[in-house]
């Protein structure tokens, strides 16, 4: 009888498996220290920023943004609308005098007024699908309503920072999970340029605790037939021999206790609870996805004699209640300046109630921010309830346009990164005080040199360089393959002051990161381009 599955190949593990896996630190199949010095930095990022954090908090079901942020401007349109779910303006907590928060909302209520929540209103994208399946495709993979894309907008910007994943991790520079979700698999958003996960997967909060107290017993949970047990066994041997991050898992959640006291019976608090903890515990971890489910509130969405209380109450007081102890927590952790939440759903609700005291699928909602670095206030104006389209609220912002804001302002990416990542290039809204984060220098310290990232960025075939050039001068511009072997020279001469665009041909190109070099006056700026087939 056969006990495990031969099709379940070590190479198609490590691509497909909802973890990191341990490889030999190899580049190209050579040991990795044979590349010590500078080109090695330059490949991996190695001097981009990577202490700044991301929390995606998914809202799965579609959360009602208009009784989530409720427009006292506009309160008679909006009790018109919803006579049957209205949240009574006395009860509502006021942020300005337009626009206030559900009563529920008491712990977002005090960070407003304690100036680190941002909203953005309005957020969708153009033609909406009001699919849970495939609107929630859409937000994850960060592509057109009218694109299939199999990839995620998380997974490939990870991919342009780290372009070999999982090969080669982890290693002396990326000890640890890029990206963490805390779910039983990795989601799209999280899938690399290769359909690889970017990130590991954290079934839930139980299994955490018992991994860091030391009593998971692996197998207990097996199925009783012989056959899916052996499989199931076989799957875990292969991690638990090739998936290291547990270790430095554990290792971080020893580190660090949580300060804060989170709400008991409260899902999102207790994953954002973990999340606090190993950030405080040293994990380089980029971006954390936690998620509560239940927003689909087609019926009973409000308690009959009590709009305030009910099922939609209830939700969006375990969403307050879970940010506010964990934007505290990871304050008094010592966290609080490099760690930045963002709440997302699928779609918005209609703007007028049901019959069923609950509202049916929409399409713009208000979108959060939390953090003590997020630009504070309002972005947008209450929605025209009077102007609707079709029923819904009308679009202000793309998703795209806030995810661009979070790529450039929080991570620091080229403008043109951000337009690779995104499929096209986005105006951007402000999420993050003060200025971006790039450490990466686009211009010689003249200033007699710039040379924007290569776009598109990874690249299938062909990928222009814009270089502006401030006055007439010797410019080289070189390609090197992983291995530092040099490819071609895209430019050697003299160029006239102005904008010049330069081609690389990448077509006949393996899929690996390259490296382009750019000398003038004495000086090198550094570029990374990803060749993805």
């Amino acid at each position: 009888m056969r006990t495990t599955n031969p099709d379940l190949s070590r190479r198609s593990f490590i691509t497909r498996a909802t973890g990191a896996i341990t490889l030999p630190l190899v580049l190209n199949g050579l040991p990795l220290q044979a590349f010590d010095g500078p080109l090695v930095n330059d490949l991996f990022n190695a001097n981009v920023e990577t202490d700044r954090v991301l929390v995606l908090i998914q809202l799965n079901g579609g959360n009602d943004g208009l009784n989530t942020v409720i427009p006292l401007d506009t309160y008679s349109a909006y009790q018109k609308l919803r006579s049957n779910i209205a949240i009574p303006t006395d009860k509502v907590l006021k942020l300005r005098d337009e626009a206030g928060l559900h009563p529920a909302m008491t712990g977002v209520h005090r960070l407003w007024s304690e100036q680190k929540v941002g909203v953005i209103h309005g957020v969708t994208y153009p033609n909406p699908n009001q699919s849970h399946f495939r609107s929630n495709d859409i937000w994850m993979s960060g592509s057109s309503s009218n694109v299939n894309e199999p990839t995620g907008w998380v997974g490939r910007y990870l991919n342009t920072q780290y372009p070999t994943y999982p090969e080669g991790y982890p290693n002396a520079a990326m000890p640890d999970p890029i990206a963490i979700q805390m779910s039983a698999v990795v989601g799209l958003a999280l899938t690399g340029l290769q359909r690889q996960s970017m990130g590991i997967a954290l079934q839930d909060p139980e299994a955490f605790y018992r991994l860091v107290s030391g009593s998971d017993e692996p197998g207990t949970d097996v199925p009783s037939t012989a056959y899916a047990a052996s499989n199931v066994r076989y799957v875990r041997e292969v991690q638990s021999k090739s998936m290291q991050f547990s270790t430095v898992i554990k290792a971080a959640a020893d580190k660090a206790k949580n300060i804060a006291e989170y709400p008991t019976n409260n899902r999102l608090a207790d994953q954002l609870k973990i999340v606090a903890r190993l950030i405080a515990g040293g994990l380089k971890t980029r971006v954390y996805v936690v998620q509560l489910n239940g927003f689909d509130t087609h019926a009973a969405q409000v308690d009959a004699q009590n709009s305030t209380i009910g099922a939609h109450a209830l939700l969006l007081q375990l969403v307050s209640d879970a940010v506010a102890a964990f934007q505290s927590d990871i304050e008094q952790l010592g966290a609080g300046d490099r760690v930045v939440s963002m709440t997302f759903s699928e779609f918005g609700r209609r703007a007028a109630s049901n019959q069923s005291l609950g509202t049916d699928h929409g399409t713009a909602a208000p979108l959060f921010f939390f953090g003590v670095p997020v630009e504070h206030g309002i972005v947008g104006s209450n929605p025209d309830l009077e102007n609707l389209d079709n029923g819904n609220l009308r679009m202000q912002h793309d998703f795209r346009q806030i995810y661009a804001s979070v790529l450039q302002q929080w991570f620091g990416a080229d403008p043109g990164v951000a337009r690779s990542v995104l499929f096209d290039q986005f105006s951007t809204v402000k999420v993050i005080k003060g200025g971006t984060t790039s450490v990466t220098d686009y211009a010689t310290s003249d200033g007699s040199v710039q040379c924007d990232a290569p776009y598109p960025n990874p690249v299938r075939d062909i990928a222009s360089l814009r270089m502006i050039v401030s006055q007439q001068q010797h410019v080289r511009m070189d390609v090197f393959d992983a291995r530092g072997f040099h490819v071609t020279t895209l430019t050697n001469g003299v160029h006239d002051a102005g904008e010049h665009t330069l081609t690389f041909d990448a077509a006949q190109l393996p899929s690996g990161s390259y490296h382009v070099q750019v000398r003038a006056r004495g000086e090198v700026l550094h570029r990374v381009v990803v060749v993805a087939r």
